[in-house]
């Protein structure tokens, strides 16, 4: 087979250029394809994440609107995101209200909602089962901007407020903690902290209805001990299927005339949820040590949700006395056995 004929250095020059121009295409190609990528500040733009909701009171400032929405996590940078607004000749159209906005959301899309208004559907607020006034407090400051002082100031004067009936009878708490039900709420952006209590104690007696609460009664409580109880339960019950298990525990200490030795009762007197108690903590002297005091603590240390209601109303029938954590995952072991509780626990805090 003859060879095949070399280029002449005519056709050598074309292919060099040719694919010269070939290299170019590729790297314009690629800039193209970086530079869509980069947002006009020169940073990649994030990917949005979940919801987060904010409320931008009336009156305030554009500088104020920046940094809440940077306490809130919608924005990383405050400066950054003023930038935008100048660019954008927005500073005198931000709107007050409720928004619900993605982390990560373009600024140029957070201004452009800002600018249109909020829902008109209001503020959506939730209240997890399990906080106490002053946690639902710090909840309602941090997350949503509301007055948080407010409502605690306010719940601590339960006369001021139609106090719904539990179970059928009129009860006069000293403040309204265990009666503001947990839930997500509407708020309206001008809503008062008042209006938002108001709306939880209707909705704890809208839900709480229909419950047992002759049962009360055979368990040798009022139906107000009971949502004490369940409290406690709220607090102590990590896992569904353990909470009427907590329930009979509680019912065979009262039983007994054993003090219940729940620490959640004395986290609530101190208003020291997660740092561990040392042991001038546990003497406290306050009517919610219950590790000091026998019987249940003068009220609720927490909102209860319906499945903590249910379990204080209906316990187990179990002889069980004492319940150690066990796992990260919220397992109790269960015994009446004041060895095996002590086995368990060494076992636990050695962990």
């Amino acid at each position: 087979m003859n060879p095949r004929p070399r280029p002449t250095p005519r056709r050598h020059r074309l292919v060099v250029v040719a694919g010269f121009l070939l290299f170019l295409a590729a790297i314009a190609g690629f800039v193209l394809v970086v530079a869509g990528a980069f947002d006009r500040e020169g940073a990649a733009p994030s990917e949005s994440g979940p919801r987060v909701e904010v409320r931008i009171p009336p009156g305030v400032s554009a500088e104020d609107v920046a940094r809440i929405l940077a306490r809130a996590g919608v924005i990383e940078s405050a400066s950054s995101f003023l930038r935008e607004v100048e660019k954008e000749a927005a500073a005198g159209d931000l709107k007050p209200g409720a928004y619900s906005f993605r982390t990560g959301d373009r600024p140029q899309d957070i201004i452009a909602e800002l600018r249109r208004g909020a829902d008109p559907d209001g503020l959506r607020v939730t209240i997890p089962e399990g906080l106490s006034i002053d946690q639902t407090a710090t909840r309602l400051d941090r997350t949503y901007h509301l007055d948080g002082a407010e409502y605690a100031r306010l719940a601590a004067k339960p006369t001021t407020f139609a106090v719904p009936k539990v179970g059928g009878t009129t009860v006069h708490p000293p403040t309204l903690e265990g009666l503001l039900f947990p839930a997500t709420y509407v708020v309206d952006p001008s809503a008062s902290a008042s209006e938002l209590l108001q709306e939880q104690l209707d909705t704890f007696e809208q839900e709480t209805t229909d419950l047992p609460w002759g049962n009360a009664a055979d368990l040798g409580l009022t139906p107000y001990e009971i949502v004490i109880v369940a409290s406690l339960i709220e607090k102590e019950a990590r896992l569904a299927e353990e909470r009427a298990r907590v329930a009979a525990v509680i019912y065979n200490r009262l039983d007994k005339d054993m003090s219940l030795g729940i620490d959640a009762s004395v986290r609530f007197a101190l208003q020291k949820w997660t740092d561990p108690l040392t042991k001038s903590d546990l003497e406290i002297d306050s009517p919610y040590n219950t590790r000091r005091n026998k019987g249940l603590p003068p009220g609720p240390i927490a909102s209860p949700g319906l499945a903590s209601l249910e379990a204080a109303l209906a316990p187990e029938d179990v002889p069980y006395l004492y319940y150690v954590l066990i796992d990260a995952e919220g397992h109790h072991l269960f015994t009446d056995s004041y060895d095996e509780f002590l086995k368990a626990k060494d076992a636990a805090d050695s962990e």
